[in-house]
């Protein structure tokens, strides 16, 4: 019986060991495979960030690489860029050619209706651009004659077109030689201007600083791309009347011209039964700068942000592709103005900037920075001649209050006056509505000197 006991307990103990060891092999199995279990996961979270990692890396590269794609002179953002003003030009060179089409079929000129219901008088040769923001008396109405020269219709009365500058707060102080004399504008067949005005209640004035002709230019090209030079003339104050200028964009400014010169050159423009050009008057000139004021809000006293003048910070000359000349003052170690005859046609990226005492001359119409009322580079740029002449009477100049303009049929003896500053000077202090006549002689030329024509009609229209 006792022996039946301890076998009983052997084998129950055995069973228990038994049992006992199975569940430590379980147990010890378990915690091998949650070991295991552990250690995978462990190994797939370093894969992980590993391969986050790498992800990284390759993003930023493939990144680097679009960014490099898309910037940059041959980027693909750069590319659309210049696909898109290269498209611009051409649609806008276009309308050009299109109006001057009807220019030329328009034989009897006629009454144009704008946008805003106003009535502009087209005379025969001249066609609308009828581009937008180009067709109301609000932004400025652009015409095109058959040769494709723009000019901008100027609204005005005739109390409005005689009305002097003394009576404009503060123009007086943006003047320099009046003190007293006798001033006028020597214009002949004024009777004619006054009618103009009369009939149809405007002028045309050019939509462009007077450029030079393409006969008067040489073209050729050199490892800057192209380049254009004008004739020798063009440079020295020769009497180059028997050229026509043009009112178009992308061209010189006509500079180096005497006041007598322009005069020629100006009436040489156009010459018809229904329109005659001439050089721009003081009256057109002044009521220009009213209009530019009042319909648009254009600071008339300082026209700093809107004319390449040297002062002008916001100028985008890198954005420019246009024709320029870079001028220097104190050459070589020289004193005195080193004028660069030759135009650079690029961009202006990665040319001498205008700093220092270096100045930047531009091409005609070369940023809308500088356009007022849909008239270009009428503040800075060139100065521009005008038709007034005169003396004063200490021959001194000065900032004095003028006299009443006196309008002459002959020239006037004396100064010649010039208007609105230019590339080398402060838009503050010569701004669009200076005037310039001290010791300014008729005959006298100047690098940044150039001028502008103005149309009046012969007779009524509509």
């Amino acid at each position: 019986m006792i022996l039946k006991i301890l076998k009983l307990n052997v084998y129950v103990y055995f069973k228990i060991g038994i049992i006992v060891e199975k569940e430590k092999t379980k147990d010890i199995g378990g915690l091998v495979m949650k070991e295991k279990k552990k250690a995978k996961r462990a190994f797939n979270k370093g894969i992980t960030l590993i391969a986050l990692v790498i992800t990284i890396i390759v993003l930023l590269i493939l990144a680097g690489v679009s960014i490099a794609t898309l910037t940059g002179d041959n980027g693909i953002l750069t590319k659309a860029q210049t696909a898109k003003t290269e498209t611009e030009k051409a649609s806008e060179e276009e309308q050009i050619k299109l109006a001057a089409m009807n220019a030329a079929m328009n034989t009897q000129g006629y009454k144009y209706e704008t946008e805003d219901g106003q009535k502009v008088p087209i005379p025969a040769g001249f066609a609308p651009t009828q581009t937008e923001g180009e067709n109301s008396i609000k932004d400025g109405v652009v015409v095109v004659d058959e040769n494709g020269n723009e000019f901008v219709w100027i609204p005005c009365t005739l109390d409005e077109f005689n009305k002097q500058r003394k009576t404009e707060e503060g123009w007086s102080s943006k003047q320099w030689w009046y003190n007293g004399g006798t001033w006028g504008d020597s214009q002949p067949n004024q009777e004619k201007i006054q009618n103009s005005i009369t009939n149809n209640g405007g002028f045309y004035i050019a939509r462009y600083e007077a450029g030079v002709p393409k006969e008067a230019t040489e073209f050729y090209a050199n490892s800057d791309g192209a380049e254009y030079k004008r004739t020798t003339e063009f440079n020295t104050g020769r009497d180059t009347s028997a050229y026509k200028p043009v009112s178009k964009k992308g061209v010189q400014a006509w500079n180096f011209i005497t006041q007598q010169n322009a005069k020629k050159a100006a009436g040489r423009m156009i010459a018809n039964n229904g329109v005659q050009s001439y050089l721009i008057d003081s009256h057109a000139w002044d009521t220009t700068c009213r209009v530019i004021r009042d319909k648009v809000g254009k600071d008339v006293l300082d026209s700093t942000t809107w004319g390449n003048y040297y002062n002008n910070d916001k100028t985008k000359y890198e954005n420019l592709n246009t024709l320029y000349a870079l001028h220097t003052y104190n050459k070589n170690g020289s004193d005195g103005w080193g004028y660069a005859s030759t135009y650079s046609k690029r961009q202006v990226t990665g040319a001498p900037k205008a700093k220092g005492y270096n100045r930047l001359e531009l091409s005609t119409g070369a940023s809308d920075d500088f356009k007022a009322y849909n008239i270009y580079d009428l503040a800075g740029n060139v100065w521009e001649w005008t038709t007034e002449n005169g003396t004063t009477a200490d021959n001194s100049g000065g900032s004095g209050d003028m006299d009443d303009i006196a309008d002459k049929d002959e020239n006037l003896d004396g100064n010649a006056v010039f208007r609105g500053g230019g590339f080398y000077h402060n838009g503050g202090s010569d701004p669009v509505v200076h005037s310039s006549g001290n010791q300014s002689a008729a005959t006298y030329y100047f690098v940044d000197l150039g001028f502008r024509v103005v149309l009046y009609l012969s007779n009524p229209i509509g």
